[in-house]
């Protein structure tokens, strides 16, 4: 009881951390870099809040196993910190340049972790940050413990010149929410340097986590506000994020044949109650891995991951689940549709205007039809 209340904030800390995690699993479907990088940094940051409360709670202890407890913790507690920096300092570079293949190369900006790993290593011959009493299993402060802090709240500082040094590339909006990203960790961590037993240095990190999220990361412009799909934008963030991964996919658009017809003559509320039910019909068709929208209208779009799926299937499925409906006009509903596959040499919008031209194909065919059936 008595290390809960001296670690209460890590212990609210953490736990804002897992709700957090729980919140970016479930809410958002639209996978992105962006994200990825603010789980590393979220993973990273609940690692370090455990390891802190175990230096104190294995120093002096008497157990087998237990001077590789305290050694260990207090090893990895050293080289979190620049993990944890490298990760953010990502986070900002991808904001700035939206870019993947710059993080991969600049390594998620991982040198001051390799440089400190080695330090440790030469640490366990001679102390330089920190020694373990093997006898007595106490910790001592090494010589150049200091040193650590000062050149980590380098790396700090030497992210927000980063920030202002790109700042035009990007709005003052994200410039400010990084500040206090950047910020809250380095006085933090000042103030744990003046009072070790102050455990600022993490916890203020989440909260610098947590801005990040609720002003960057927020999954309420994602939703399409009647039918609760996703929207226009998400499916513009989701393809650029399988482009940028390299991930083989493709789009399927559809578009409802006579809708308008069904709102001039049945009034547009039960116009919204079919995109409803056309939503949920796309819900119950489609249940690989992918993401389904409404583009606007009665138009709708699929993106699916990978190149095995056959779009002529889906839209089988699709058809064979709306006769099961019991309105009788979501029954006798019907669609046009067209589809491509992502390739290399093709942009984004060239994607959209091939499979946009082949959904109008397939709606002038179905009309042609209909009114040959007519004719008859």
């Amino acid at each position: 009881m008595d290390y809960l209340v001296q670690f209460q904030l890590n212990v609210f800390a953490f736990a804002i951390l897992i709700i957090l995690y729980i919140i970016v699993k479930m809410r958002s479907k639209v996978e992105t870099f962006s994200k990825k990088l603010l789980v590393l940094i979220m993973v990273t940051s609940a690692i370090a809040m455990t390891l802190e409360p175990a230096t104190w709670i294995f120093d002096g202890m008497l157990f087998p196993g237990a001077y590789l407890l305290e050694y260990g913790s207090n090893f990895f507690l050293f080289l979190v910190g620049p993990v944890l920096g490298g990760f953010m300092l990502s986070y900002v570079d991808y904001h700035i340049f939206k870019d993947p293949k710059r993080i991969y190369k600049k390594g998620y900006y991982q040198h001051l972790s390799v440089l400190t790993f080695f330090v440790l290593l030469i640490n366990m011959i001679y102390p330089l940050y920190f020694d373990v009493d093997a006898a007595t299993n106490s910790y001592s402060s090494g010589a150049f413990k200091e040193v650590h802090y000062v050149v980590l709240a380098s790396f700090y500082i030497y992210m927000i010149y980063f920030l202002f040094k790109n700042r035009k590339k990007t709005s003052s909006y994200v410039v400010n929410i990084f500040v206090g990203f950047f910020s809250l960790p380095i006085v933090g961590m000042i103030v744990q340097m003046f009072d070790s037993k102050l455990y600022f240095s993490w916890t203020s990190g989440v909260l610098g986590i947590l801005v990040a999220y609720v002003f960057l990361e927020s999954t309420s412009t994602e939703e399409d506000f009647l039918t609760k799909l996703y929207n226009r934008r998400s499916t513009e963030v989701y393809m650029k994020h399988l482009k940028e991964a390299e991930k083989p996919f493709g789009i399927m658009l559809m578009d409802l044949n006579y809708f308008k017809e069904i709102n001039d003559e049945h009034g547009h509320h039960k116009g919204d109650q079919i995109l409803i039910g056309f939503a949920n019909v796309l819900r119950k068709s489609f249940e690989q891995k992918g993401l389904i929208a409404r583009l606007g209208g009665d138009e709708f779009i699929i993106i699916f991951e990978g190149e095995h799926i056959n779009p002529d299937h889906v839209a089988e499925e699709i058809a064979r689940q709306l006769i099961k409906q019991n309105d009788p006009i979501l029954k006798s509903l019907s669609f046009s549709y067209g589809y491509e596959f992502y390739q290399q040499n093709k942009t984004l919008n060239d994607l959209y205007m091939t499979a946009d031209e082949k959904m109008y194909k397939d709606k002038h065919a179905s009309k042609m039809m209909q009114e040959q059936g007519k004719m008859i």
